[in-house]
Parts: structure tokens; sequence; C-alpha cells
């Protein structure tokens, strides 16, 4: 028998969703095949529900990790980002200053060759 919701009879006839009116199951809702008989599909909602859940789970837990090590790699990148912008501002301040000095050089050798 398939795990989980069902989609079909082992026969391929189409699974409908009934609900008991047993006295022991009283509004349970289940599956069953629209063909009906011994061979034919019947299972209970909440038990394809579990196991569609047990089956789920594992996949769940990859993408946790996975996510864990996504936000890890974000808050490094981020710490980069940050030192790289600190950088850049370094270097603008050095670049001034350096066009500064450029300009004073370029005004003190122009003044000695026009003297």
């Amino acid at each position: 028998m398939n795990r989980g919701f069902p989609s079909s009879c082992g026969c391929g006839g189409r699974i409908t969703t009934f609900t008991s009116g047993t006295q022991d199951n009283p509004g349970r809702p289940f599956y069953r095949c629209e063909t009906r008989g011994e061979d034919h599909l019947f299972k209970w909602v909440e038990e394809a529900m579990l196991e569609e859940l047990e089956d789920v789970l594992p996949k769940v837990e990859v993408h946790e990790t996975e996510i864990a090590k996504m936000k890890s790699e974000i808050e490094e990148l981020m710490e980069v980002a940050l030192n790289n912008k600190i950088e850049i501002q370094k270097n603008k301040t050095v670049m001034k200053c350096l066009v500064v000095y450029a300009c004073v050089v370029s005004v003190a050798f122009g003044a000695y060759v026009f003297y």
C-alpha cells in the first residue's frame, strides 16, 4: 500500500473521501476506492496524514540545516561588506589628501617656475 494520501486504487479506480457513519467511528473521514470491494483501497484520513508528515519531516530538517548555513554565510558576507565599506571610506579620504597634496605641489612648482 502506498504511504500518504492516496491518489488512486491498485485497480486504477478513483479515490473518494467518505465519512464513517458507524457506531465505532462516527464522523471519521476515510478514503475509499469508488469500486469498493475487499481488494480495493480503504484508508483512514488521519493515517494518511500521519504518513505524509512522517515522510516530510526529514526533508524539513534538511532544509532547516541548509537555512542555518545560509544565515551564517549571510552574516559573514554582511561583515565583509561592512569591512569593505570602511575600507572604501578610508581610501576616499586618502585620495582626497593626495589630490590636495598634488594641487599644493603643482601650485608650489608653478610659483617656483614663474619666479
